[in-house]
């Protein structure tokens, strides 16, 4: 019977840097469960076992550990209720991203309010990308466009994403939890 493995893009990623932190090598799938990382010269450095989430050395039995993964925002199914319509999303990003478009949609002019809310070193929504955080390059991490000519910070907790959608409400004078909630 086949073996298939599976794992979670995170971890793959994860797994991926800690075996080449030059970013250097080639992957080639092997099987099923395993992954080889080569040089261009074909020559395997390490394989990617995906179904004990490991890293294994090329041509040694000598298990190298990976690394405990980053502890990264959760994923799973998340539930957006704006005015009486039900949205499922998969990520916070996504639960952020479809609540602020909701707001703006029914209450034009929501991202212009909430664009002069600025907590400590970062803002929600602003025209120009640069101006979500205080530090110069986070935008091109952690900036993404959200709407024509508006753009959005994605690196937020579940706390944060809901505070934020909290103070998009008040902006727009939308009560929370009755004409719009999410399910964190």
């Amino acid at each position: 019977m086949a073996s298939v493995s599976f794992i979670s893009t995170s971890k793959l990623v994860s797994l991926l840097a800690s075996a080449d932190p030059q970013k250097a090598l080639r992957v080639r799938v092997l099987n099923a469960t395993r992954l080889s990382l080569e040089t261009d010269t074909f020559q395997q450095v390490s394989m990617i076992d995906l179904a004990e989430e490991k890293i294994i050395p090329g041509d040694s039995p000598i298990e190298i550990p990976a690394p405990a993964p980053k502890l990264s925002r959760k994923s799973g199914k998340y539930q957006l209720v704006a005015f009486g319509e039900t949205k499922d999303t998969y990520s916070l990003k996504d639960l952020l991203a479809e609540g602020l478009k909701a707001l703006e949609k029914a209450k034009p002019g929501t991202l212009e309010k909430l664009s002069l809310v600025k907590k400590s070193t970062k803002r929600i929504v602003a025209n120009n990308p640069e101006d979500l955080f205080d530090t110069a390059g986070l935008a091109e991490t952690y900036g993404q466009k959200l709407v024509d000519g508006w753009w959005y910070g994605t690196n937020n907790s579940a706390q944060e994403t809901n505070a934020w959608l909290e103070r998009a409400c008040e902006c727009a004078g939308v009560k929370w939890g009755k004409e719009f909630s999410t399910s964190l």
